[in-house]
């Protein structure tokens, strides 16, 4: 289980009233079949009390399909992401097939320290020559700043790990400076296609690294304070399929981010929960007070395992 929350960049503290749940379900047949022993009673007591007043599916096209949808749900409260000249750069191997380029997940690649910090030094002087300002922070997370990132979206690693490449790189033919970045991408295959530390991992039948790609985390997509705060907590379970771990985090989070909504829902303060999956999210806030409410609320309850099917289907229940 992942320790603490990830929090939303320059929220505000712990006892922040509006909460975005990212992978809060997923369309992963695993984990949708542990929608069915998935017990959150505190987040069904909730649901029970609020109304999911707005939802958003991923698009297919234009810049916001690049988006991650709890990397969009600001729009609830009238915010844009900013594509500004901030981005990370995570080193990668591009599987190359007859008719596309797949992603294979930069987590599995097993890369060092080492092996990074030598591949950036390799490839320096060419981020340097088109304006690229690097700097290594982990294996798989090189910060840069460069005048060629604005204006320019970048699908998260989460959207594009074993996809086609090709759909979710930003549009050259719209912002002809993306074709410097992809021309990096080229030199960078040809620079590590006999680097030592490439030679070495070939050697020990471990994937190679031969492209980068870039993306934007949530504070270079918000760089100014939001209104809400974020848990990643079910991320890891997410990708890896892991039910069991998925389940667990989730009731970690029933009791230390939906208790407390519950009490201060109890105290009458204003609150709010937006649940995300891979392809939509839905925000929920309390019920206006009215016996037709009510009354609707007493023959068609929301559940948990109701919006979160829904969720994963990326559609909500009407």
């Amino acid at each position: 289980m992942n320790a603490g929350f990830s929090a939303f960049p320059h929220a505000p503290s712990a006892t922040a009233q509006h909460w975005v749940i990212a992978y809060a379900s997923s369309g992963k047949a695993a984990l949708n079949e542990a929608l069915d022993t998935l017990y959150l009673p505190n987040l069904q007591n909730l649901l029970r009390q609020m109304a999911c007043v707005s939802r958003s599916s991923v698009l297919t096209q234009g810049d916001d399909a690049f988006l991650m949808p709890h990397e969009s749900a600001c729009e609830i409260w009238g915010i844009q992401p900013t594509s500004g000249a901030q981005a990370c750069i995570t080193p990668c191997h591009w599987q190359v097939g007859m008719n596309e380029v797949i992603m294979l997940n930069p987590a599995e690649m097993g890369l060092s320290e080492d092996e990074s910090k030598q591949l950036l030094a390799a490839i320096q002087p060419y981020f340097q020559e088109d304006g690229l300002e690097v700097v290594y922070e982990s294996p798989l997370i090189w910060q840069a700043k460069s005048q060629l990132f604005e204006g320019l979206p970048f699908a998260s690693l989460d959207r594009v790990v074993g996809q086609n490449v090709k759909p979710w790189m930003p549009d050259a033919s719209k912002a002809p400076h993306a074709k410097s970045l992809q021309r990096l991408q080229s030199e960078m295959q040809m620079l590590m296609y006999q680097h030592p530390v490439n030679d070495q991992r070939s050697l020990e039948g471990r994937w190679t690294l031969n492209s980068f790609w870039v993306h934007r985390n949530l504070e270079q997509l918000h760089p100014h304070p939001t209104p809400m705060r974020i848990s990643l907590d079910l991320r890891d379970s997410v990708q890896a399929a892991n039910a069991n771990q998925w389940q667990q985090t989730w009731q970690h989070l029933d009791a230390t981010v939906c208790r407390p909504l519950l009490e201060a829902l109890a105290a009458q303060q204003t609150i709010s929960i937006t649940l995300c999956s891979e392809t939509a999210w839905q925000h929920y806030e309390p019920l206006k007070a009215s016996w037709l409410t009510a009354l609707k609320r007493v023959f068609r309850p929301l559940t948990v395992t109701q919006e979160l099917r829904a969720l994963a289907a990326g559609v909500s229940e009407p």
